[in-house]
């Protein structure tokens, strides 16, 4: 089965991620899903001398993170389809010799045959029009026994960053929780069974999926944490379909900022997630 996935309004929100919103926010989502990138390289399992290929590596910060266990004769390349996120990615980490970013669909991209030994991503593989089409060019460009590992999210409900303010904005808007879907977004890989389908489909074998609660926490002010739960994600998609007036929208933000307030302990702000860690080999 390789079904033609397309672009819907949803998926085309979520490629906002391309936007300069998502380079404001970077240190600040870094931040946040810090145990979760710690994660990902404990089971990645990085070796001094790999080649790496690290799909939407946005802002550059995993790319940064994997060439830090490397040594020279590493290469950690990090490929994205924003030109936004790769400059600012850019101006942070060029200086590093073993460091290569390519702006570029990972769906198509004609990467040089059986040259990675890993393949990584957080969060940075659920957007494909094609997911079947990418994993098998993902596939390709992998030696033989090399390891693919990443991390997305489980379903939209189980993850209380994204769920948390929702029933304010609903009671302002009357829109209801998005549905979740295969198609293009953040949620597109929340099935196990879909995720095994692709995987198979490319070819890859030991296919390993675990799926992982974890945290995610911030130290930012009420304010700045009520700021981003409004500005990215699916209250967000709500918000900008409407025309709420300027003071809705600071009533909204009070609300918000009072469940920031309620969440904090010991000068942290944490929100319970839910993640398919997922590995496989070539």
């Amino acid at each position: 089965m390789n079904p033609n996935i397309i672009n819907t309004e949803q998926s085309e929100y979520w490629n906002e991620k391309s936007g300069p919103k998502w380079v404001k926010y970077d240190e600040a989502m870094n931040e946040r899903f810090s145990v979760i990138t710690n994660e990902l390289f404990s089971k990645a399992n990085i070796k001094d001398s790999e080649k790496i290929l690290d799909v939407g590596c946005g802002g550059g910060e995993t790319t940064f993170q994997a060439s830090k266990l490397l040594n020279n004769k590493g290469h950690v390349v990090g490929a994205d389809i924003s030109e936004t996120l790769l400059d600012h990615a850019k101006s942070k980490f060029s200086n590093i010799d073993i460091i290569d970013f390519i702006n570029c669909d990972v769906q198509n991209y004609p990467f040089k045959k059986n040259y990675f030994n890993k393949v990584i991503s957080r969060f940075g593989v659920m957007f494909f029009e094609n997911p079947f089409e990418a994993f098998q060019n993902i596939y390709s460009c992998m030696q033989i026994n090399g390891s693919l590992n990443f991390v997305c999210w489980t379903n939209m409900m189980e993850n209380e960053f994204f769920t948390e303010g929702m029933d304010i904005i609903t009671k302002f808007t009357n829109e209801d929780f998005p549905i979740m879907t295969k198609e293009p977004g953040p949620f597109a890989f929340y099935d196990e069974k879909y995720i095994r389908e692709i995987l198979e489909f490319a070819g890859f074998q030991n296919i390993k999926i675990d799926k992982i609660y974890s945290l995610i926490s911030t130290k930012d002010s009420f304010e700045d944490n009520a700021s981003i739960l409004l500005d990215i994600g699916p209250r967000a998609r709500i918000l900008s379909e409407q025309n709420l007036s300027s003071e809705k929208m600071l009533i909204i933000k009070n609300e918000m900022m009072k469940l920031s307030k309620k969440r904090k302990k010991n000068d942290e702000i944490t929100y319970k997630a839910c993640l398919n860690f997922v590995s496989a080999r070539k």
